[in-house]
């Protein structure tokens, strides 16, 4: 039986540099405004991975820490979108991230609307089950505001109690407490199914203890795996998760940024072939779609970093959608295409990728009512 599509965010906070991440190697106004360990090498041992594709005349190559992404690429599993982001500008990180993860911006952001764009498409799409949003960490980020979302680090953490033998006897103490009519009523009542659930699937009563998860393949050890492996049990246990969220933080590279960014790139693509290949044939149920705030500025600062920037990239993994392909626009690197002569211009809004996703893997008929005003524009992402 098919079960309901998945919808995976991962979310650089922060401000990954996208032209780090996906370069234009070949620019020679990256190449004057850059030093070599702030951009891919075309030659040589630390060369990237050259990227096929025609949406500019440039050689795109991927960081060489992106390799597991580059063997997604030319398998046709993942597409990249560069020169994205918000159309308002801001080089705040709160601000950004507020406005992409409200997902209305300006006008259409109505006063005293907490929402987020993941709650509003849980809204419009009302999916069963006992656990339709996941947000894997300690809080609940901005884009599930308006959701029913179990916020947790473990599956196991989500049990009540050590056991569920024990949720009997709590379910009776939380009715007598809450009632089984008031407003808490069905948020107590689905907390305690999901508990239940969960303790019949993971709870071993010979060992007094959780089973510890069994994926599929070995992933690396690094900060971004456990969260990742978390979505993976949560997809193979058919709880009817339908969205789930991850954060990976740390990109904000002001200061020496090559060493950490391409250990973290390493982490981002090592940890997300893991998941993939951890979910074997359960790949076509799911999508993975990976943004930040926003991207880096093309020159470099005096602290071997880079600043708060524009445009961005954003990669888009799943089976369906129509991958190894770069897709939009390129409007270049040289100055006059520059926004404030400083940053990459944001030349695709990212709610184009994100309503394709919701329309296409995600079967929602119109993404009108997730981004209020907005007017998607299609990329051709994914197969019809």
């Amino acid at each position: 039986m098919a079960r309901e599509p998945i919808l995976v965010v991962l979310f650089l906070r922060g401000g990954a540099d996208g032209l780090g991440l996906v370069c234009p190697a070949s620019d020679e106004n990256l190449i004057a405004a850059r030093p070599e360990d702030l951009r891919v090498l075309r030659k040589g041992d630390t060369a990237g991975r050259a990227i096929s594709q025609d949406v500019a005349d440039v050689d795109f190559r991927f960081h060489p820490a992106l390799a597991p992404f580059a063997d997604l690429y030319e398998a046709g599993d993942l597409s990249m979108i560069h020169a994205c982001g918000l159309t308002e500008a801001t080089r705040s990180h709160f601000d950004a991230e507020a406005r992409m993860e409200r997902g209305l911006i300006g006008a259409n952001a109505a006063p005293g609307d907490p929402s987020g764009w993941l709650g509003r498409y849980l809204a419009a799409a009302a999916p069963q089950g006992p656990m339709p949003a996941l947000a894997v960490g300690t809080s609940q980020p901005a884009s599930l505001l308006g959701a029913n979302a179990a916020v947790s680090e473990s599956l196991g953490d989500l049990m009540v109690a050590a056991g569920h033998w024990l949720a009997p006897a709590l379910r009776a103490r939380l009715n007598a407490g809450f009632g089984t009519h008031g407003p808490l009523a069905a948020p107590i009542a689905g907390l305690l199914h999901l508990s239940e659930m969960i303790g019949q699937r993971l709870w071993s009563e010979t060992d007094q203890a959780l089973l510890d998860y069994s994926p599929a393949v070995d992933y690396p050890e690094n900060p971004l795996t456990p969260a990742l492996m978390t979505v993976a049990q949560t997809i193979k246990q058919d709880m009817g998760l339908r969205v789930a969220t991850v954060d990976f933080a740390s990109w904000d590279t002001h200061v020496d940024q090559s060493g950490q960014f391409a250990e973290m790139a390493g982490w981002l693509a090592s940890s997300a072939m893991a998941f993939w290949r951890d979910l074997g044939a359960l790949q076509q149920d799911v999508s993975l779609v990976v943004m930040s705030e926003f991207g880096r500025r093309l020159r470099s600062n005096s602290a071997g970093g880079t600043d708060h920037g524009r445009g961005n990239v954003m990669f888009v993994l799943g089976p369906q959608a129509k991958g190894g392909r770069m897709l939009g626009r390129w409007p270049g690197l040289q100055n006059e295409a520059l926004e404030e002569g400083a940053d990459l211009a944001v030349i695709t809004d990212y709610r184009d990728v994100l309503a394709e996703i919701l329309t296409g893997h995600m079967g929602l008929a119109d993404a009108s009512a997730v981004f209020t005003g907005h007017s998607a524009q299609p990329l051709g992402l994914w197969r019809r």
